[in-house]
């Protein structure tokens, strides 16, 4: 049977785990504050029991481990939602950054100096001899291929603003998987499974912060270890304790921009297109697909307006009556093919560009090519109003450019090398602000909404892992008093043994 020595142990040991799962809770205490800590609880348990004939007596106390309290199946469902409104929340932003100057109604606007444009050939067939009025149309011209190009360049700033990012957040997510393979490391060579709370934490936040950066999807091992792919599943970022680079390669993606390379093998594995969501898919996103879209709409718009302008002026007549594409090859002091619209000599990076009479169905860098004939700005007199040779006066061309403005079939929006029926000039610009603006609140939505389902799931995980003071209070008080019961308990033991000793050793 147990003696007093026996009792005075089962003292001890509620002593020291009653001590021990203090700790525990300040420990919790201490990190209220602390984002990303996971509340811990102390597991107490019983000692195996002695046997003495037919009874079983215990053996105390001891804590068994300190364990976190975390759902991990939540934690991946985070990863998720996190990758998802960060993606949406950049896309927003950055086509919200060029919405305003797209959409702009006013007189600078791209429908408004479009009009203005027209509406100088409806003013020059009223006085087809005036030079002030054709002087006043090839400033409308400018003024028009100025607005196109002053769009399609803030689409290439922001696009190259968003291949910039690339690189940046590739090296961000390199540094992030680095260390989430370390704390694997940590992990998986921990003595007790699932003891090592810390860095259990630690890789919780970084693979926080990187879902932020890229989508992923997260699968956790038998040790304890993440595996780490992107979400489309075609590549891996971290195995265990490896963690696989991603680079950027100049020249390999959408107009030259950069690709993304994944070092999992030689050669490394392009991974541009199966990046979909975080920072780094939306910068991608918005780079080889958002912003282009937009510029082709742009250049459709533009090659509807050279081809409909040129075909009518190259077959039309200048002021003098006599000068046309037949005539117009020598005119000084540049050549001249009676082309109202020509490609600009300074920015000759497009081959393709169609400044004749049909359609190609290849409209790429238009806007960026394109200019006035530089012979029609030194000698507007050159604008072929007249539909008739020897016509002086005569404002048939004029008013046919004119009409184009509201004409049926001007833009090839679909690239098959013929007008789409039913477009004009004035419903693409339309279509072009309306899909701006529809894209924009699109995401805007999506980013609202992915922000509260992320505030849901965050707040039901604070509330499972997150240190709750009045909860510690409580189990504090319980602890305490299981302490002072024990060491109450190791004083009566110790009053008896002294009982014993001086009544009986006499």
């Amino acid at each position: 049977m147990p003696g007093l020595n026996a009792s005075l142990y089962l003292g001890l040991s509620g002593l020291q785990a009653q001590q021990s799962a203090l700790s525990v809770v300040g420990q919790n205490i201490a990190n209220v504050n602390t984002p990303g800590y996971t509340r811990q609880r102390a597991d107490l348990s019983s000692n195996l029991s002695l046997n003495e004939g037919q009874l079983y007596f215990g053996t105390g106390v001891t804590l068994t481990s300190v364990q976190g309290i975390r759902d991990r199946f939540l934690d991946l469902q985070i990863y998720r939602e996190t990758a998802k409104e960060s993606g949406a929340s950049d896309r927003f932003a950055g086509l919200n950054a060029i919405a305003t100057s797209l959409a702009d109604s006013g007189s600078s606007g791209i429908g408004a100096q479009i009009q203005a444009f027209f509406q100088g050939f409806q003013d020059l067939s009223a006085q087809p001899q005036s030079a002030a009025l054709r002087t006043n149309l090839v400033n409308k011209a400018q003024g028009m291929v100025t607005a196109l190009k002053t769009r399609y360049q803030l689409l290439d700033d922001q696009r190259n603003s968003a291949d910039q990012a690339v690189g940046s957040l590739v090296t961000q997510v390199n540094t992030l998987t680095d260390q989430i393979a370390n704390l694997n490391q940590r992990i998986m060579t921990e003595t007790t499974p699932g003891a090592n709370n810390d860095a259990r934490d630690q890789r919780k936040a970084l693979t926080d912060k990187l879902s932020a950066l890229v989508g992923i999807s997260v699968f956790e091992g038998a040790k304890g270890e993440y595996q780490i792919t992107l979400d489309s599943g075609t590549g891996v970022l971290v195995n265990g304790t490896s963690a696989f680079q991603l680079r950027t390669s100049p020249g390999g993606a959408l107009d030259g921009k950069s690709s993304v390379l994944l070092d999992v093998g030689v050669p490394p594995l392009n991974v541009t297109s199966d990046i979909k969501e975080g920072q780094l898919g939306a910068r991608l996103d918005l780079r080889d697909n958002l912003l282009p879209g937009l510029q082709r709409q742009l250049d459709q718009l533009a090659a509807g307006i050279v081809q409909g302008v040129n075909q009518l002026h190259r077959t039309g007549f200048a002021a003098d009556g006599i000068t046309n594409s037949a005539s117009a090859a020598p005119h000084p002091p540049l050549a001249f093919n009676n082309y109202f619209f020509v490609g600009d000599p300074t920015n000759p990076s497009n081959p393709g560009l169609p400044v004749g009479v049909d359609f190609t169905g290849n409209y790429k860098g238009m806007v960026s090519s394109l200019a006035i004939d530089p012979n029609i700005v030194l000698d507007s007199s050159l604008i072929a109003a007249a539909g008739a040779a020897g016509a002086k006066g005569d404002n048939t061309k004029a008013l046919a450019m004119a009409a184009l403005q509201t004409a049926l079939g001007t833009v090839d929006l679909d690239g098959n090398g013929a007008g789409d029926s039913g477009t004009t000039y004035s419903n693409v610009v339309g279509n072009l602000i309306s899909d701006v603006g529809n894209k924009v609140q699109r995401y805007e939505t999506q980013t609202t909404a992915q922000q509260n389902l992320l505030t849901a799931l965050q707040n039901q995980r604070d509330s499972i892992s997150g240190v709750n003071l009045d909860e510690e209070a409580s189990s504090m008080m319980t602890l305490q008093r299981g302490y002072q019961a024990s060491a109450r308990f190791i004083s009566v033991i110790n009053q008896l043994t002294d009982q014993l000793v001086n009544q009986f050793g006499r």
